[in-house]
């Protein structure tokens, strides 16, 4: 239970950085691309963090989830890579990871990213 909790007040830490960075990257003058995250799992209820390559994660919410997340061109680019993870406590975390690349190219056919982990129950 502690470690739960030591969890969820990381999250919302993560949540007031992902602020500051969706600020700052609305302020810069590079190219943008607003990239909505759609999350449902099953159960519901898990937090969703995403992360660049290996930089810190960036909070986005609680699930059902569905947020947009303005990203410059310049991070989609090249060899970077984006990865989401679905945690909740009790459960495994689940992770996903596209290449910059196939993320913006889903995003311009589809409009959209969504994802639908089911959690699996940690018997541990």
């Amino acid at each position: 239970m502690r470690i739960c909790l030591m969890r969820v007040h990381l999250l919302y830490k993560m949540l007031l950085l992902s602020s500051v960075m969706s600020l700052l990257i609305l302020t810069g003058c590079s190219s943008k691309l607003a990239v909505n995250f759609k999350v449902h799992t099953e159960p519901e209820g898990a937090h969703v963090v995403y992360q660049q390559d290996n930089y810190s994660w960036i909070y986005l919410g609680v699930t059902p989830l569905d947020v947009v997340e303005v990203m410059s061109k310049e991070q989609l680019g090249g060899n970077h890579t984006i990865s989401i993870k679905a945690m909740r406590c009790g459960y495994l975390d689940q992770k996903k990871e596209w290449s910059g690349k196939s993320l913006a190219r889903e995003v311009e056919e589809k409009g959209i990213i969504f994802w639908t982990p089911r959690l699996i129950e940690n018997n541990q």
